[in-house]
């Protein structure tokens, strides 16, 4: 365990106090434990029950407790608030008669009899409701009824994806959340309730991995309750933020440092908390919250900042701090400015430190610091054409913008390094020719194109390796196969720049869509993962998913289709429709094989290995009937993550 700043809080000391107290009170009955087994081939028991409970004041009336069972292997329970007062409901509620440490002891037993037992001294007294943050340490079976895997309470898929569960490096007990890059891509989202126009100090601890252009995590508490309920996109975040930190340390990836949020409540009695991440992968671990000094609070920090497209040293700023009346800049090259949101003109190239103090009415202040890496930008791009007297002759003319230097890589093991250059192949095939432009300050795009260098027509499956975008964002990798491809992906040079999509302008089929997400489900998108055969590939982890590709053929011809996949579970087929047209649902091929959109159909059934390592090549051939086929892959039965199928390499070759 690593952290900076080790500061446990009365929730934590209290915590630790449950789990020890449960531990040696289920220690007291071990001579209880029977070795008698009631039956042939049963497992002796040794999970034996922890007692064990969390509370909180009711926002109505703070002499009535709320309990919250924590106890884990066991299924009966009594409760004893003291002069007699039991129950034996799982998660009860009690009045107190009024201010006071009243103690409450919490009786957990199993099937066998077995107990354990714990007492807590609570505490009731009348001030601001206490809040409760579920799951707050990302840990799997800590909701009321002993389930949840460590985030199922921080979900809202309308404002991103679910976070990812980390076992290391963790702050406080066997598990973490995880945020992947792209930025903002994944988001953790709770309500919680709180008392209106009351301060609270919400802590967490954090870590990010080194070296990112934006090593940057975003924690806010957005007003629920002044917005209308649930948040729904990212302009209603922005607009209904009551106060955020952003933090930036990455000097020790496997350090955790605390940080503490301060914030009013105001006119909630429900908020969120938010969190997301910059271009950087990070954690967050161990989210506590406590009753705040009375007071006014800091006001929160947060900018950021956007280079000219006119003048590559030019900067405009936009903040985004809250509960702040005044700004101080300092732009980290001797310059500084008190407005609201500056534009500032560096004189040279180079790294920046930018920091922002923002400060309230009650002289409070709160400040963020960015580092700036100024690039002059770069665009690479070009055109080519066939010479007309060679046909493995190409002629390259460069049209890039303000690049000084051109690398040129033609596919063969062949580089040029100038303005428009001609390449001459020796042999026949498909060719990506890539070119690199630099800039005046060292910045690089890059650019990709395939050739095909034949006399005669070629196949061409896209992306069949799954592997184009790794590195860049591995979500588009399966934008390929999506029947409904995005509007955009990421650029191929890794600066994370967004192009446009080179699949939706070859086919769209929103109607199939339509019909699979009424009858299977939302996800028909084939899911991308690093299990791929040697690298990346797509993957099958519900009924609804589908691989789907729009390629050109010449009607008649023979060709082979190959295949590598590999099913998790035994008995997980999957089905390769080659179609003559775009359907626009199944109804066909679901009751004959033989439809007449289908011009062949293949069923794997023996790529089952328990080794990720292991794929199973499938090889078919088949005559197309028309000039264009539909590549359609589905797998019925892989219905979750424990029968999951992968599948990579889609090669399509004429006989």
């Amino acid at each position: 365990m690593n952290r900076k700043l080790s500061i446990l809080n009365k929730a934590k000391l209290l915590l630790l106090c449950l789990v020890s107290a449960g531990f040696v009170a289920s220690c007291v009955n071990d001579e209880l434990f029977r070795d008698d087994l009631p039956g042939a081939n049963s497992q002796a028991d040794t999970a034996f029950p922890a007692a064990g409970f969390s509370y909180a004041s009711s926002i109505d009336d703070f002499r009535t407790i709320l309990f919250s069972n924590l106890s884990s292997e066991a299924n009966n329970f009594i409760w004893d608030f003291g002069n007699g007062n039991t129950t034996t409901d799982k998660d009860p509620s009690f009045t107190f008669d009024g201010e006071g440490t009243y103690p409450v002891t919490l009786t957990a037993t199993d099937a066998n009899g077995v107990t354990g037992s714990t007492t807590v001294e609570v505490l009731v007294v009348e001030g601001p409701f206490q809040p409760v943050i579920l799951e707050a340490g990302f840990e799997d079976g800590t909701l009321s009824d002993g389930g949840g895997d460590g985030r199922d309470s921080w979900r809202n898929n309308d404002l991103g994806g679910v976070i990812q569960i980390t076992g290391s490096p963790v702050t406080f007990g066997d598990q973490g959340a995880k945020l992947p890059t792209p930025a903002g891509d994944r988001v953790g989202y709770q309500e919680i309730t709180v008392e209106p126009d009351s301060n609270y100090d919400l802590s967490f601890w954090y870590t990010m991995l080194s070296g990112s252009s934006d090593p940057s995590m975003t924690v806010a508490i957005l007003g629920v309750t002044a917005n209308g309920g649930t948040f729904t996109t990212n302009e209603e975040v922005s607009e209904g933020t009551i106060a955020s930190v952003t933090v930036t340390d990455d000097s020790e990836p496997d350090v955790y440092v605390q940080q503490k949020l301060s914030f009013n409540s105001g006119v909630n009695n429900t908020v969120a908390i938010y969190f997301t991440n910059g271009e950087v992968e990070g954690r967050l671990d161990d989210f506590t919250i406590d009753i705040g000094a009375a007071g006014a609070v800091p006001p929160s920090t947060g900018f950021t900042s956007v280079q000219s497209e006119e003048n590559y040293l030019e900067y405009s700023f936009t903040n985004s701090s809250t509960g702040a009346t005044s700004f101080e800049w300092n732009f980290g090259d001797g310059n500084t400015s008190t407005e609201e949101t500056p534009t500032h003109i560096y004189e040279n190239a180079d790294t920046y430190t930018v920091t922002l103090t923002a400060k309230n009415d009650s002289n409070l202040s709160a400040e963020l610091s960015k580092n700036i890496t100024i690039l002059a930008p770069v665009t690479a791009a070009f055109t080519s054409e066939i010479d007309p007297d060679d046909y493995r002759t190409f002629n390259f003319m460069d049209a890039s913008i303000d690049a000084v230097m051109l690398l040129w890589e033609f596919g063969d093991g062949f580089q040029f390094t100038g303005m428009n250059p001609s390449h001459t192949y020796d042999e026949d095939g498909i060719y990506t020719v890539t070119l690199t432009a630099t800039s005046i300050t060292g910045n690089t795009s890059v650019v990709t194109e395939q050739l095909v260098v034949s006399q005669g027509f070629v196949v061409q499956v896209l992306n069949g390796s799954l592997d184009e975008y790794t590195g860049v964002d591995n979500g588009d990798n399966v934008d390929a196969w999506d029947m409904t491809p995005n509007n955009t992906v990421k650029n191929l040079d890794g600066s994370g720049e967004d192009v446009p999509s080179p699949y939706q302008v070859l086919w769209n089929n929103t109607a199939l869509n339509d019909y699979i997400d009424a009858t299977y489900g939302t996800n028909e998108q084939p899911a991308n993962t690093g299990d791929g055969n040697a690298s990346r590939g797509a993957k099958f982890s519900d009924s609804s998913r589908r691989m789907y590709q729009l390629v050109s053929v010449e009607q008649g011809k023979s060709y082979t289709f190959s295949i590598d996949t590999r099913s998790e579970a035994a008995g997980i087929n999957t089905e390769v429709f080659i179609l003559n047209n775009e359907i626009t649902t199944e109804t066909g091929i679901d009751a004959s094989k033989t439809d007449a959109a289908i011009d062949a159909y293949f069923d794997i059934t023996n790529d089952f290995n328990t080794d990720k390592a292991v794929f199973t090549t499938s090889t078919f051939t088949f005559t197309a009937s028309s000039n264009k086929i539909v590549i359609y892959v589905r797998a019925l039965n892989a219905v979750d993550g424990s029968n999951e199928v992968f599948l990579d390499n889609v090669i399509v070759t004429e006989n």
